[in-house]
């Protein structure tokens, strides 16, 4: 038993290492490249959940918020929505409708007051509620960018009435990640493109340098070659 349970261990410390040999592998190439830039024609627009209630705590919203930026590479916060191309609202108002969607305008809110309206007893309610709440952000924002129904079961873009999305995991489908990016680059928001400061160098956008390494590589692509390029005329190709 206790050597199966030293080869068990050993085959995990192995998985481990060897997971981490790749994020080690590529963090060293992007290392030797100068690091990442932006560039400067992405990640523009922003999506914005407003916080506008205090029973939902505002951590709630940003971590919906950051999720989202995570799958998407736009930016999507959780701010004062200053500047916002697509704004969600997140209010507590038990005389509104829980959502109100307004695509073309491109703003939405979401009410959190009657979330827990169908269940009886305080403790469900104050066990559902936040997670309710977030699923909800979830939905309702998936609808202002251009998300809809899923064509994956079980989540939160398939659900009908709000109780359904207790039985629903706290994501975003996959399918849903295209639909996003196509709506909102035709909107205006556009994810961030990453590449390696070289390569930015090499295509003549990269920002000026700021570190040893970055200047090294700034200079050895600005470099003007040694000898002069010789341009022969070839009398059989009449060029």
């Amino acid at each position: 038993m206790r050597k199966l349970m030293m080869v068990a261990a050993l085959c995990a410390a192995v998985c481990a290492a060897g997971a981490e040999a790749p994020a080690a592998k590529r963090a060293g190439r992007l290392a030797r490249a100068g690091g990442e830039v932006v560039r400067p024609d992405s990640f523009t627009g922003k999506v914005s959940i407003v916080n506008r209630q205090r029973r939902l705590p505002a951590s709630d919203c940003e971590a919906v918020a950051k999720m989202l930026a995570e799958l998407t590479q736009c930016n999507i916060v959780s701010d004062g929505g200053e500047g916002a191309t697509i704004t969600l609202h997140v209010i507590d108002d038990p005389k509104e409708p829980v959502v109100l969607i307004a695509p073309e305008d491109r703003w939405g809110r979401l009410n959190v007051a009657k979330l827990v309206d169908d269940l009886p007893g305080e403790r469900a309610k104050e066990k559902f509620f936040a997670p309710r709440a977030r699923k909800m952000i979830i939905k309702a924002l998936s609808l202002l960018m251009g998300g809809g129904s899923s064509q994956f079961p079980g989540n939160v873009m398939n659900t009908a009435t709000v109780r359904e999305l207790d039985a629903c995991q706290e994501a975003v489908p996959v399918d849903m990640v295209d639909n996003y990016l196509a709506y909102l680059r035709a909107v205006g928001v556009r994810p961030a493109v990453r590449t390696t400061y070289r390569k930015a160098c090499k295509e003549g956008w990269a920002p000026a340098p700021t570190n040893d390494l970055q200047r090294a590589i700034w200079n050895e692509t600005r470099k003007l070659p040694e000898k002069p390029i010789k341009i022969e005329f070839d009398p059989k190709k009449g060029k």
